[in-house]
């Protein structure tokens, strides 16, 4: 095929702008390097960071499966999340999928004992400015660091649902990564957990749809799309995930099953409108945008009780949001102040907000 480098018609400066805020450099450079789409400068540039990110996940990925062994050792069941295990199972390519630190699932009985294992024996510490039973009370994973973050979580929904931690485990499967047993989510789970994580994210960037659009690819003839939806249904996500994988639909080409391309969606327009403001400016005001969403894709009843608990939230949950000491009186003036400062300060996205 001929390059078309070379076109006037194309604006390769946005192209590389958008790529990197999108975080898909990685992505875009496997898939056009065969076809020699890109001009020299861009290729290059997403070449190092195609191979930088390569290099960053093998080191999570020798991380990612020392913990793994180490918990099987002691008796501790463990799921690993997106990141390398996702680049491994879906992409097949350690290359293709940023992961900025390592995430597994643990049962919270046994949360306590694999915090004490991961501290005594692979010497991971707690995160400075996160208080670990604030944590605990208010949020859904541990923050612990070595060479890399390690997020260790119990369950993968907080705030907008109550979904059991055993849920995540009752269809799990028994898998050999890299010749160590672990376990692994249904593919049903991984799309409801991915969809949660995109709307917990504000759906950006976007390369979380694209983890979840591989994965929709690749389990396309294996996804129980019934099942799925009664457990959305049950946990009240159904409004969600339909809107979610619609959105991953028009973006990605992920294939829509008939019981979702049919169903109806007031508001869509407006929240696709949303979406894609967000992906093509960057998400800053995260707390204002997430109010949006939550009013238009959670359910009335749930958004209510939702939005007044992000305006008046816990002192542990003011602690989290603004990074404050665990005895800093300060915590008092923020909780007061704290629904002006959601519309006027510009938040930077992360998983606390």
């Amino acid at each position: 095929m001929d390059s078309i480098s070379n076109s006037d018609k194309m604006d390769w400066g946005e192209i590389g702008r958008l790529s990197e805020i999108c975080e898909v450099s990685s992505l875009i450079f496997r898939n056009a390097k065969t076809l020699n789409l890109l001009p020299e400068d861009l290729s290059a540039k997403f070449g190092t960071i195609y191979h930088k990110t390569a290099l960053g996940n093998l080191q999570a990925l020798k991380e990612t499966l020392e913990i793994i062994k180490l918990m099987a050792d002691h008796g501790i069941p463990t799921i690993p999340l997106k990141g390398t295990f996702a680049g491994d199972f879906v992409f097949g390519d350690l290359g293709v999928y940023p992961s900025c630190d390592i995430d597994i699932l643990v049962h919270p009985d046994l949360l306590s004992k694999a915090e004490k294992l991961l501290c005594e024996h692979l010497n991971y510490h707690p995160v400075e400015g996160y208080f670990q039973s604030d944590l605990k009370q208010n949020h859904y994973h541990l923050i612990l660091k070595r060479r890399m973050v390690l997020e260790v979580h119990w369950n993968l929904v907080k705030r907008y649902f109550n979904i059991p931690a055993e849920f995540w485990w009752k269809t799990s499967n028994n898998v050999k990564w890299n010749n160590i047993p672990a376990i692994d989510l249904s593919i049903e789970n991984h799309i409801l957990y991915y969809v949660f994580r995109l709307f917990d994210h504000c759906f950006f960037p976007l390369r979380f749809f694209v983890l979840l659009a591989g994965t929709i690819e690749k389990n396309a003839d294996k996804i129980d799309w019934n099942l799925l939806l009664q457990s959305a249904q049950l946990y009240r996500m159904k409004r969600l995930l339909i809107y979610t994988l619609r959105i991953t639909g028009d973006l990605m080409g992920s294939p829509v099953p008939d019981c979702v391309a049919n169903v109806r969606l007031k508001g869509y327009v407006y929240f696709k409108s949303l979406v894609f403001s967000g992906l093509f400016t960057g998400v800053n005001r995260k707390h204002l945008r997430m109010l949006l969403y939550t009013l238009i894709l959670i359910q009335p009843s749930i958004a209510i009780k939702v939005v007044l608990g992000r305006l008046f939230p816990s002192k542990g949950e003011i602690r989290l949001r603004y990074n404050l000491p665990s005895a800093s009186k300060k915590v008092y003036l923020y909780q007061i102040f704290n629904p002006i400062l959601l519309f006027f300060i510009s938040q930077k996205e992360n998983g606390l907000a």
